[in-house]
């Protein structure tokens, strides 16, 4: 069976982790870098083809597929303490670093693969952006969420920009919850109503997605109507050109060409 080794364990590794085992149980060997030793011990503890190792250099030394998923700032210390093999394949979840990049610090290993996954992941659900294309990365993820394939680097860098609205996405619906819960609503009900309302409206539009077939708001509203209300109201106040202009402050602080 194939072996895969995780060079970082924090909360996207425990995601992925948690994809893989659900969609390759008994068809792959998981090995597990120390750190954290929380979730380490966790994933260890929970899935039988789940092993914590003593330290990374274990990891590498036991596996043909090693997952980098360190922070930015610890990846050049953290590869030089390594020995990477030339038919290793390297995949690369580190934020911002570029393929080439990866390749100088992971020599003589050969193939690099970026990939970004995020946080859906764990129940096999959202995105997941590679470059570059490559079959076993391609058959690993391509269980675990919708695949992206980019055609170039920069395509990949600009996906990673996109998923900076995650947390302004909770931050609007927790808005929304809190206006209920000041008209009375109980927080639990109006958590489970909201996140449940977002949870569908997306599965409707990623079945079009899915079918190529473009959204157009003003097919979901009456005219007249409670949500043609919001939309103007949103418009008028520039709230969408708002958007935009979130996503270029994201691209002004990561640079859009891949990170050397």
């Amino acid at each position: 069976m194939l072996t895969i080794g995780f060079v970082g364990t924090g909360t996207l590794t425990e995601a992925v982790v948690t994809g893989l085992m659900q969609s390759h149980a008994g068809r792959c060997h998981i090995l597990l870098s120390p750190r954290s030793e929380v979730v380490s011990q966790r994933l260890a503890a929970a899935h039988e083809d789940v092993r914590r190792c003593a330290s990374n250099r274990e990891v590498v030394e036991g596996s043909d597929v090693v997952v980098l998923a360190v922070l930015p700032k610890q990846l050049a210390e953290v590869a030089a303490e390594l020995a990477f093999r030339p038919e290793q394949l390297v995949v690369n979840c580190v934020a911002g670093a570029s393929v080439e990049a990866v390749k100088r610090l992971v020599a003589p290993a050969r193939e690099v693969v970026r990939v970004v996954p995020l946080p859906p992941i764990r129940f096999r659900q959202g995105p997941i952006a590679v470059y570059p294309a490559h079959p076993v990365v391609e058959e690993l993820f391509g269980g675990l969420g919708d695949l992206i394939v980019a055609g170039q680097e920069s395509e990949l860098t600009a996906i990673a920009h996109a998923s900076g609205m995650m947390s302004s996405f909770y931050a609007m619906q927790n808005t929304v919850i809190g206006w209920l819960e000041s008209r009375g609503i109980a927080g639990p009900t109006a958590a489970l109503y909201m996140r449940s309302l977002y949870a569908g409206l997306g599965a409707l539009g990623l079945d079009a997605a899915r079918k190529g077939e473009p959204i157009d708001p003003a097919h979901h509203e009456t005219a007249g109507g409670l949500n043609e209300c919001a939309r103007r109201h949103l418009s008028a106040h520039g709230w969408f050109d708002e958007i935009s202009a979130a996503l270029d402050a994201v691209e002004r602080h990561v640079p859009s060409k891949p990170r050397d």
